[in-house]
């Protein structure tokens, strides 16, 4: 299997653990929940920048490629509309197949928005398994899902999203929170 080939990693077959995380890690993440579920309510997107790591991500829009994870046709389309007006070139993932044949494609994204709702596999696994892949643990992942619970939150901030924001979303607050991630 090549690095790239995330055939094997991203299968439903293919067990990743979860992170083991004590108790101070859970309750700084719980934290976390609590403040994200704070920003949501008053400006419809939380970001949380993982300062320790050096992404070497490009910092103009026009220099973006996102990989969009979302199974709604609709949706796609307006987050890919956006993203475009706002010079980010894209792909989209509906499925587990296409979020494999996404990632292996060259170029790397930059940036991956992602759901937690999927048909054939939940957006926190998938989380997981790209904080636990060498080639893409790197790359900023926005999660962009309608669940909006503290727990959810912190269950996505604590696998290591660097944002999460809740559907329906304005355009301006996607852009808002791709800025407030890339800009790091």
């Amino acid at each position: 299997m090549s690095e790239l080939d995330f055939t094997k990693h991203f299968s439903a077959d293919h067990k990743v653990p979860e992170p083991d995380q004590s108790a101070e890690a859970r309750r700084r993440i719980d934290e976390l929940g609590l403040i994200g579920e704070a920003s949501l309510k008053s400006t419809g997107f939380y970001a949380h920048v993982r300062p320790a790591q050096s992404r070497g991500i490009a910092h103009r829009p026009a220099e973006i490629y996102s990989l969009i994870v979302e199974d709604d046709e609709t949706t796609g389309i307006i987050i890919e509309t956006a993203l475009r007006k706002f010079g980010c070139a894209t792909r989209r993932a509906r499925n587990r197949a296409e979020i494999g044949a996404g990632l292996a494609a060259k170029p790397l994204p930059d940036l991956i928005l992602l759901d937690v709702l999927l048909p054939d596999v939940n957006g926190f696994d998938l989380l997981n398994r790209i904080r636990q892949h060498s080639m893409v643990k790197h790359i900023p992942v926005l999660m962009l899902t309608s669940l909006s619970d503290r727990r959810d939150i912190a269950k996505g901030l604590g696998l290591g999203a660097d944002g999460y924001l809740t559907k329906p979303v304005l355009p301006s607050k996607l852009v808002d929170a791709i800025q407030a991630v890339i800009a790091a």
